[in-house]
């Protein structure tokens, strides 16, 4: 039996109606949670320049472009640009298991699907936990080492993701399915040297559309090798590479709990990578404590994060806002003197302020090797000789131990939306997101996100 098969049988096993309802709603939050960041991430310009190659006004189609003003795309093109704007702003939900982020690849297609096909949202809401646990599963027996390699987890893992969601949403067999999972197999990609780059977020929307073409192919008769994953040239030899995986491990537990429910979704508080979110509390306690730092009043500041961390963030002089993003002596500047990391701190125009630019260069960043990969420490010398120091160990936003309340969340997505729909309708919005239940026509909420501010 081929291992498409035998993950194919697993993620069949998923049914909305025998899931916790706890992994129900948390399948609501980060639909709300991923349309409010892609809504804020629309107005990035290369979504401009990703539209104008996909010709989309030449061919408009059944599916929402949120927050594109009223634009209309195909299931394909709608996928590759609503999923890239769902990543735009590195604002969306991240999976500890996985090493990325586990919604904005699933997200797109089943809410796009759902859309298109005129499907309810218990659909949609059955394929986002199959699509979150193939991924994250995969990413059980993948990780580090496949993280490690350079490769974006996100991209590479979420593809197969999107392509299980889509074969969700699609009714397919166990046949179908593998047959689809094996095709993704030669659509992976995302490398992590272009973190800090447009090409991140592509790399998002990009596993969106390959998730969707795969089902899509498969659906007319494309065959694939079913063995794609553990064949000699597979995923896994090629993609990982012999003794650096274990694919028992991937198939282990499947009549367990959940991996949406344990160790969970975590929803971001920091519009920025991940990695860095732990220097950022580090600082933040110290603000907490001690009150907003004068940059004039500094001395040095250093920071411990770990070496995994710190080697796509250690950028000592980012080049723009979306590259600051990735910075860990900026973002631990501007939480040491604006007490929060905000949207707007990384508008490219006035991203680097006066204070921020004098400190960083009396930013020291170094790596640490601890057991808790999430620990950040920052340590502050002002010129007045004292030091201040903290530490705080974030596994890439808020999960289970420390769950965001839906009111929090609210806060964020009208944060998020209000530019594109108000904030009345916003907050209307994300209401509607969260009362979905499986007879929910999903076609009515997605008209609403399309930024004209008539929802």
């Amino acid at each position: 039996m081929s291992f498409a098969r035998e993950l194919s049988r697993r993620a069949l096993s998923i049914r909305l109606e025998t899931v916790p309802e706890e992994a129900v709603h948390i399948g609501r939050r980060a639909f709300a949670d991923t349309v409010g960041v892609a809504l804020a991430g629309a107005d990035a310009p290369y979504l401009d320049a990703l539209e104008a190659v996909l010709e989309c006004d030449a061919a408009p189609g059944q599916v929402t472009l949120w927050g594109r003003r009223g634009r209309r795309a195909s299931m394909l093109h709608a996928a590759l640009v609503n999923g890239t704007a769902a990543h735009a702003l590195d604002f969306d939900d991240c999976s500890t298991t996985m090493g990325g982020h586990p919604s904005a690849p699933v997200v797109p297609v089943v809410l796009g699907l759902a859309e298109a096909l005129d499907l309810p949202a218990g659909k949609a809401l059955e394929a986002w936990i199959t699509g979150v646990e193939v991924e994250t599963r995969l990413a059980r027996g993948l990780l580090p080492h496949h993280y490690e390699k350079g490769w974006h987890p996100t991209a590479t893992l979420g593809v197969f993701g999107a392509a299980a969601a889509a074969s969700r949403m699609f009714d397919f067999d166990e046949e179908q399915m593998a047959t689809a999972l094996a095709v993704t197999v030669s659509m992976a990609s995302g490398l992590k040297s272009n973190f800090g780059t447009p090409v991140k977020p592509l790399h998002v929307g990009q596993a969106a559309h390959n998730g969707i073409m795969a089902a899509l192919v498969t659906r007319r008769g494309m065959t694939a090798n079913l063995e794609a994953f553990e064949h000699n040239y597979g995923f896994f030899n090629l993609f990982n590479g012999p003794g650096t995986y274990d694919a028992d491990t991937i198939l282990e537990g499947w009549d367990g709990q959940l991996e949406v429910l344990q160790p969970g979704i975590a929803i971001k508080q920091h519009p920025c990578c991940g990695s860095a979110h732990s220097a950022i509390d580090a600082a933040l306690r110290i603000v907490a404590r001690e009150g907003l730092l004068a940059a004039d009043a500094i001395e040095t500041i250093e920071t411990r994060t770990h070496e995994r961390r710190l080697a796509h963030t250690n950028r000592p002089e980012p080049r723009s806002g979306l590259d600051a993003k990735f910075s860990v002596q900026f973002l631990t500047a501007k939480a040491l003197t604006a007490g929060r990391i905000r949207l707007g701190d990384f508008e490219d125009a006035h991203f680097l302020t006066p204070d921020v630019a004098s400190l960083l260069p009396c930013i020291t960043a170094r790596a640490h090797q601890d057991a808790d990969a999430y620990r950040g420490d920052v340590r502050v010398v002002m010129k007045d000789g004292r030091v201040f120091e903290d530490g705080a160990s974030t596994n890439f936003g808020r999960g289970p131990a420390n769950l965001m309340s839906d009111d929090e969340l609210c806060d964020k997505f009208v944060d998020c939306a209000a530019a594109s729909l108000g904030d009345k309708d916003a907050g209307d919005v994300y209401r509607a997101f969260l009362a979905l239940d499986a007879d929910t026509p999903i076609g009515p909420l997605m008209a609403r996100l399309s930024g004209k501010g008539d929802a």
